[in-house]
């Protein structure tokens, strides 16, 4: 055979192969379907053999194939079995259990086995509900010697049959739920309004039909919607009801509000659970030779599941000691930190926990390509819904720089409260500071708390601070602008006064200093005694805490 229609038959022979094994026509064919009608009508009845056996796999019963021959031919007998297998369940669906597969193999036997075990179950439903109309009259015997009791309490008394129908609910039930006891008659647990009896369909179902268990009464714990939508938790003492020779007829039961019991509890919890959370991270910022495994797994054992990688952030209400008036109220202000953490503790991936007299929070450091601008925005996010939540609650947030696992844990904390204590006096008009954008106050703020700081402002600008507060004038402020590079045109423009007196001003500063403005070493001297001045000024609240 010539080497190149060999080629050329085993390129065909390959996408035909392709043809069959993947969806849509190859590239390539195209090319030898154009130079041979017969390979084109072969390709198109391949696909649309194809299109037919997806259809077909997939549900489709509908579609037709025009081709004939052995291989469609087996293809349209298959879709016409399932067409009638169809029909048939449909037949077995309505109740006529007489039908029967016999066209499918193994399939077959299963299918013909199941109808006969569902006309066997449903013979076996008709004799016991056959049993159960026997039954009702005991039942009705006993629902008449409780209903004394029953309408004479504030819990509420039901009672449901053996098919969960409620037989009985006791007037109590519209003081509990809203609801009259008439809106029950006849309905089965599931159809009520009621949790506390749609648990019971499968909680005392299986606690009861269980052989091996001892027939205790079962309690079910539930919330309950009430009529008026306010929602309550309910408590179920629920039991077996028996008639006169002992056989199983119902299940009987109790049901009371606790909703108060269920607050305390939760508040118990709460608290229990910030506790937890408080103690172990303290115990992550104090360790110094614990290894990071070692902390995860304490984590874990705590039920506390930090991210791999995660941003850092911490909450000051600035306005704390202002809302809580006496400054001795401990409580007050403990209620009001443990209610922001409870809520921050809710959001989706958010851990949050008290630290002094603010609230840390971590979460999963964020997918997007720019890290610090997505941190921000979360930030903004926490404080949108707090001030939803919390109208009175002033929050100044402060975001720690990102370092990958817990090994820096303690620093990032302290830098994010750093970067609050440098934002309050640098940016007083924000509420939220990134310590990445805190510069070259990342290196001045833990000189300023010094004492060494403030004998250097004092060395520096001394003088001139004791001119402005006893003439009442702004030569620092003037000295900062002037220090900045501006003009004395720009800076008259900034302080609405004339460029000349700019310049007064600027001789007035030398005067007062003993000093030159004009020497590059001396103004880097004095910028850096104005920025540490700024530090130590404003917002003393935060700068107290650190």
């Amino acid at each position: 055979m010539n080497p190149e229609l060999k080629t050329e038959l085993d390129e065909i022979v390959k996408l035909l192969h392709s043809l069959i094994k993947k969806k849509g026509l190859p590239p390539g064919l195209a090319e030898y379907t154009s130079q041979s009608p017969l390979l084109e009508q072969l390709v198109n009845d391949l696909t649309e053999i194809c299109e037919f056996a997806n259809t077909l796999s997939n549900g489709d019963l509908t579609q037709t194939l025009g081709l004939r021959g052995y291989f469609p031919g087996a293809l349209k007998a298959l879709q016409a079995n399932l067409r009638h297998l169809t029909w048939q369940t449909s037949m077995v669906a309505a109740g006529d259990y007489s039908q029967r597969v016999d066209f499918m193999g193994d399939f077959s036997l299963s299918f013909n086995t199941m109808i006969i075990r569902l006309q066997q179950a449903t013979e076996n439903e008709q004799r016991y509900i056959a049993e159960l109309e026997k039954s009702q009259a005991v039942i009705a015997e006993s629902e008449r010697k409780y209903r004394l009791i029953a309408e004479n309490t504030d819990d509420v008394i039901w009672l449901l049959d053996k098919s969960m129908k409620v037989c009985y609910i006791s007037p109590s039930i519209t003081k509990l739920t809203g609801y009259a006891p008439e809106e029950f008659a006849g309905k089965t647990a599931v159809e009520t309004p009621l949790p506390f009896l749609q648990a019971i369909f499968h909680e005392a179902t299986i606690a009861f039909t269980n052989a091996a268990t001892d027939k205790k009464p079962l309690i079910i714990e539930s919330e309950q919607v009430r009529q008026n939508k306010k929602i309550i938790w309910t408590e179920s003492l629920v039991s077996i009801a028996s008639n006169n020779e002992g056989d199983f007829v119902g299940f009987l039961g109790v049901t009371r509000d606790i909703s108060e019991r269920k607050k305390n509890e939760s508040l118990v919890h709460q608290a229990y659970e910030r506790r937890k959370k408080a103690e172990f991270f303290n115990q992550l910022i104090l360790a110094k030779n614990a290894s990071e495994i070692e902390m995860l797994h304490l984590a874990r054992q705590n039920k506390i599941y930090i991210p791999q990688n995660f941003s850092f952030l911490v909450l000051i209400i600035s306005n704390l000691d202002i809302i809580v008036a006496d400054e001795h109220n401990l409580h007050r202000k403990q209620q009001i930190i443990d209610g922001l953490v409870d809520f921050l503790s809710r959001k989706e991936n958010t851990i949050a926990w008290e630290t002094g007299n603010s609230v840390a929070v971590i979460f999963p450091v964020p997918k997007a390509t720019d890290r610090k601008t997505a941190e921000l925005e979360t930030a903004r996010e926490y404080s949108r819904e707090i001030s939803l939540y919390f109208p009175d609650l002033h929050i100044v947030t402060g975001i720690a720089n990102y370092v990958a696992g817990l090994s820096l844990f303690a620093n990032r904390l302290y830098n994010a409260e750093t970067a609050v204590a440098i934002g309050t006096c640098i940016w007083p008009s924000q509420q939220i500071y990134h310590y990445d954008d805190c510069g070259i106050y990342q290196v001045l703020a833990p000189f300023a708390r010094t004492a060494d700081a403030n004998n250097y402002i004092k060395r520096l600008l001394g003088p001139l601070i004791a001119h402005d507060k006893a003439e009442d004038t702004n030569l620092v402020e003037t000295l900062e602008k002037l220090l900045s590079g501006l003009s004395f045109k720009e800076i008259g423009g900034e302080m609405y006064l004339h460029h000349k007196t700019i310049q007064l001003r600027k001789q007035r500063i030398e005067q007062i200093l003993e000093l030159s403005l004009d020497c590059h070493e001396t103004r880097m001297t004095l910028a850096t005694a104005i920025q540490l001045h700024r530090l130590t000024q404003p917002a003393k609240e935060y700068r107290s805490r650190f």
